[in-house]
């Protein structure tokens, strides 16, 4: 058995040295920019909730307790976010409920405007990692539209209630999925008086 030499090793070191300034490259571009992605993800959620609803003037988190927080948890339908929509005179508009399931290929964020009579305003889907021409055609308004409108006292059902983008089920139901828990978190939040 012939013994290592350095000159065997230094492909190796070579290689270990280049990954670690990688990584230390992807770290320092990181830190540089997360602030800058932060602030245009803020952009865009305040831009989805002003297309929702373009009347309103503010929007002020919803919070709950732990209680309801346990029991949404326990039910499967935690919104990621919930935020009141009110208008200029301080009026209710509606609520806004963010919430996230995985589609085909990536994850599907869906922003869903619910109004105090309990109807669908607008949603929003986004699947920036999903596959292109496929998952990511839910972002598509002739998919998001079939929603407006819709009670939330019954389940919404896809290719009943709203037509699946055709090569697209997964993610229609994923989108679709996430439109329903909102819409359950919706009627809990109600049934214990703290929605209209």
């Amino acid at each position: 058995m012939s013994k290592l030499k350095f000159k065997d090793l230094l492909p190796a070191l070579i290689l270990a040295a280049i990954c670690g300034i990688c990584v230390f490259l992807l770290a320092g571009t990181y830190s540089l920019t997360k602030e800058s992605i932060a602030k245009q993800e803020a952009a865009g959620a305040q831009e989805r909730k002003l297309t929702i609803f373009p009347n309103a003037r503010s929007f002020e988190t919803f919070n709950y307790s732990d209680e309801i927080w346990e029991e949404l948890t326990a039910q499967g339908i935690k919104p990621d976010e919930v935020y009141y929509a009110y208008a200029e005179d301080g009026s209710l508009l509606g609520y806004i409920f963010v919430n996230s399931g995985f589609g085909y290929a990536g994850n599907i964020v869906t922003t869903t405007g619910i109004s105090t009579e309990g109807k669908i305003v607008m949603v929003i889907a986004t699947a920036a990692s999903d596959t292109p021409k496929l998952g990511k055609e839910v972002e598509g308004r002739p998919f998001l539209d079939g929603f407006t409108g819709l009670s939330t006292e019954s389940e919404i059902v896809l290719n009943r209630d709203v037509s699946a983008v055709s090569g697209a089920t997964i993610s229609s139901r994923a989108a679709t999925g996430c439109i329903n828990r909102a819409r359950q978190a919706y009627l809990l939040f109600v049934e214990r008086g703290l929605m209209k």
